[in-house]
């Protein structure tokens, strides 16, 4: 069952995937920093509106008791003055943040969702997801999910010295990535699971994960995927229940149209 239900219908609901902030893709650190900081700003400069991060805002993450990745330091501050300017702002766990623990929640103000969340607006029921798993083929990454998240895994792992366990990790993040080059990025199952989550009942069905941007109009729904922030600075906003897709160019929003 979702993790959460909550009404929004009078927020305008922004939604975010994807940004892997640290693995640097096609932008320059700085610029990839600098862009995400200045569509904050934009957020902020609106009225009553929400932020969803569909999962995967960080390349890695992972929580010591007391120490967590110190790259991301002007991110975490950036989005505490969202939270201390009353935008809310929830998390959705993605593949590359299992370990999400309670520093978000206890110091910057964020609800995380370690699955999914509900919400409704405007009559409309959402169902929102990070979406990995999701792919017919991933019984061993589904099998390995549950072993990772298991809490005498982390123990374990919190065993390592920070020093050690955040370098180990981000090298084996780089392994994985670089197996992943060349993978065929289809979101079919996606599409897939979406239309089975909109015949039991939901209007909207919103995943991340993919990096495939969509917004897909059915007899009993959408289908919205936010798409890759990293590369392609997009994002999704759901207003009076209907959503649209934007790209952000650092200074303004762009209406964006999804290939196929």
């Amino acid at each position: 069952m979702p993790e959460k239900t909550a009404r929004m219908d009078r927020q305008k609901i922004f939604l975010l995937a994807d940004a892997h902030l640290g693995a640097h893709g096609s932008q320059s650190p700085q610029d990839e920093y600098n862009r995400l900081f200045s569509f904050f700003n934009y957020l902020q400069s609106q009225e009553n509106v929400r932020l969803i991060i569909c999962g995967d805002l960080f390349d890695f993450w992972f929580e010591y008791r007391q120490v967590v990745p110190a790259q991301h330091y002007r991110v975490l501050a950036h989005l505490a003055d969202l939270v201390d300017s009353g935008l809310e702002v929830d998390y959705i766990a993605g593949n590359h943040d299992f370990w999400l623990g309670s520093f978000l929640t206890r110091k910057v103000g964020i609800t995380v969702h370690r699955d999914d969340m509900e919400l409704w607006q405007s009559g409309k029921r959402i169902y929102l997801r990070h979406g990995d798993g999701l792919l017919k083929k991933d019984h061993l990454y589904r099998a390995m999910k549950a072993v990772l998240r298991n809490r005498v895994a982390i123990f374990l792992y919190r065993l390592l010295h920070p020093d050690l366990g955040i370098p180990l990790a981000l090298f084996f993040y780089q392994l994985s990535r670089e197996s992943a080059r060349d993978r065929d990025y289809s979101d079919a199952d996606y599409r897939q699971f979406a239309g089975d989550r909109l015949g039991q009942g939901f209007d909207m069905v919103v995943l991340g994960h993919s990096h495939v941007a969509a917004l897909e109009r059915r007899s009993n729904g959408y289908y919205v995927n936010p798409g890759f922030w990293m590369q392609y600075n997009t994002y999704a906003v759901v207003e009076d229940g209907e959503p649209a897709l934007f790209r952000w160019d650092g200074t303004a929003a762009h209406p964006f149209v999804p290939q196929r």
